[in-house]
């Protein structure tokens, strides 16, 4: 899946990238955040994922969306198999 049309997907769906960080060798950090459903005290529950990307990497394996998904309590979503029918952030 392209980087540009998966953060719009996982945006809406609750999941979004709260930090994105350069790091030494040139690849990228992508930090993904979400809440937890509430538990029964009330509490705000929150996770983060993170994805790392070479610096010129402009797609993702299913299984890397699959492990977001996973980690982020969404492993029920089905991940869109024609990207094109997913906005890129310049779309939007």
């Amino acid at each position: 899946m392209l980087i540009a049309k998966l953060i719009p997907w996982l945006k809406k769906h609750g999941i979004e990238v709260v930090e994105e960080t350069l790091l030494p060798d040139s690849s990228r950090a992508l930090i993904f955040s979400t809440n937890l459903p509430k538990v029964p005290s009330g509490e705000d529950r929150h996770v983060w994922a993170v994805l790392v990307v070479d610096g010129n990497q402009t797609e993702v394996s299913e299984s890397e969306v699959e492990s977001v998904l996973r980690h982020c309590w969404h492993g029920e979503l089905e991940i869109p198999q024609d990207s094109d029918d997913i906005p890129s952030d310049q779309e939007e």
